[in-house]
């Protein structure tokens, strides 16, 4: 995300490909991203609404962001385990 925002914006998308293996490029041990150069622009298909979180939730344990770049919207373990909840309530 880092390399990706610094590149070619914080608001632009990208996706990785794991394509075919009749389409395979495997020459050394790198990575491919595709970006759009459009901030405007959203992929039909990924999430569609910004959660992030340094909660330890079951067995998904998340790394602590440092301290210098903790997002201002990053939720709690109390607020991720009240987010679940009224989600689990909906799917009732």
């Amino acid at each position: 995300m880092r390399i990706k925002d610094e590149l070619v914006g914080p608001e632009c998308e990208g996706v990785e490909l794991f394509p075919a293996r009749s389409r395979e490029v495997d020459t050394s041990n790198h990575y491919h991203l595709w970006v759009i150069d459009d901030p405007t622009f959203r992929f039909p298909f990924g999430f569609t609404r910004r959660l992030v979180t340094e909660a330890t939730i079951g067995d998904a344990r998340q790394e602590p962001w440092p301290a210098n770049e903790r997002p201002a919207d990053c939720l709690s373990e109390e607020e991720m385990r009240a987010l679940l909840q009224q989600e689990q309530r909906k799917c009732s």
